[in-house]
């Protein structure tokens, strides 16, 4: 018997080798990435104001099971939920059209000021504009505000590509300058003290929040960003298809990050319903998921990166576990990774446990859909794992607080 088009495609949706996604792991950019069309052309679409705008279209060589279209676009101060359309059609005929959406951080830390601290009266002043982004295509607006006086702005372009532009003002009065960086709602400022006598008063550098882990991070780490603002700088360390019980990525990268960022707070998901490589047990046995043998030998690389992340004592972990896929098989594997997670969670002084999987399946069975702040809210993305722009919304809004509050009381404002 003949199977329709549309059946094959559900099917193969259901089983996985149909995904389609967008990566913005990669500053300023946004990659997307089809799996199921084999060789034949996949077009990428962005949906902009009701209408789909075509970006590409990307042809995977013979037996590549990825199509890739590298830097389909951009990241925007403007739109920061971005919304894609794939469409192929095979060699015996069936099509195939998927959409995804992500999240990108906003404007609020794009944008570097590099000002003198103190220069001499009459002296030139030169400042610097650095787009860390480093795609430019914008038009900030810089003010200068001389002591007791009102501001003069101007705008500065900063041509596509263009990452840093430059403006020099001459100190004719001595005090306190104002150099002031606006974009859209967002303000960046320095001071440059001219004459003796005079201080700049900087204001205390904000302590660091590491968003780390795999694709489960995405989204996450953006809306983190926004919620915190000022009160924390945001450092975002997404690493794709990475797995705890692969290797020992994982245990090196989390003590390389420390000793990079020196964080205060790091937020981890890491563990998506592929997580499930056989382990060496303390025994020196090879142990398959998701027993017990294997649980304790997970648990046993995720405390170590626990450990990595606490700092002896001057940071704090939040670890999300990851939400309960769809799939019934692949949910084993997650539960497995939260009873590991839990374990390893076990007499560490400042890590808490994050479950995820409990928010998103509160009766232990998967959802698309959930009631939260008495609305009915679909949180899942369709490849049944991710959570969608609005899970992922759900889940900073839930950290944010929590995240302020164990930086209150650490009292300090820089990592030692």
């Amino acid at each position: 018997m003949s199977v329709a088009p549309s059946d094959r495609v559900a099917a193969a949706s259901k089983i996985g080798f149909i995904r389609f996604g967008a990566d913005t792991t990669q500053t300023g950019v946004i990659n997307l990435a089809f799996s199921g069309a084999g060789d034949a052309p996949v077009k990428f679409y962005e949906r902009v104001g009701g209408r789909l705008k075509l970006l590409g279209t990307g042809q995977a060589a013979p037996g590549v099971p990825i199509t890739l279209l590298k830097d389909a676009t951009t990241w925007s101060c403007d739109r920061l939920v971005r919304r894609f359309t794939a469409k192929s059609t095979l060699a015996d005929g069936t099509h195939l059209k998927l959409a995804t959406s992500v999240r990108t951080v906003s404007c609020a830390h794009r944008f570097e000021l590099r000002a003198p601290r103190r220069v001499a009266p009459g002296a030139v002043a030169r400042v610097r504009v650095v787009d860390r982004w480093k795609i430019g295509a914008i038009r900030p607006s810089l003010c200068i505000t001389p002591p007791q006086s009102t501001p003069a702005c101007r705008r500065l372009v900063l041509p596509r590509a263009v990452a840093i532009a430059a403006r020099a003002f001459r100190a004719s009065t001595s005090g306190r300058w104002r150099v002031e960086l606006q974009v859209r709602d967002h303000r960046v400022r320095a001071f440059v003290a001219v004459g003796a006598g005079t201080s700049t008063s900087h204001a205390r550098v904000a302590p660091i929040v590491l968003a780390t882990g795999d694709s489960t991070m995405q989204g996450i780490d953006s809306f983190l960003s926004d919620e915190l603002g000022e009160r924390a700088t945001l450092v975002s360390d997404v690493t794709l298809g990475s797995r705890i019980s692969r290797g020992n990525f994982w245990t090196k990268h989390a003590a390389s990050q420390t000793s990079h960022h020196r964080q205060r707070v790091t937020v981890i998901s890491v563990g998506a319903a592929y997580d499930a490589y056989p382990l060496t047990t303390a025994g020196a046995a090879i142990a398959e998921c998701c027993d017990a043998p294997w649980i304790f030998a997970y648990a046993d690389r995720v405390r170590r990166m626990m450990r990595s992340y606490l700092r002896g004592g001057h940071g704090r972990v939040f670890w999300l576990t990851p939400p309960l896929p769809r799939d019934h098989y692949r949910q084993r594997i997650t539960t497995a990774i939260g009873f590991a997670v839990e374990h390893a969670a076990k007499g560490l002084t400042g890590v808490r446990v994050v479950r995820v999987d409990h928010l998103f399946s509160p009766d232990g069975s998967y959802t698309d859909v959930i009631r939260h702040r008495g609305s009915d809210v679909r949180v899942r993305d369709r490849d049944g794992i991710h959570l969608n722009t609005a899970g992922t919304a759900i889940v900073a809004r839930l950290l944010a607080p929590a995240i302020q509050q164990a930086l209150t009381e650490m009292n300090t404002p820089r990592a030692r």
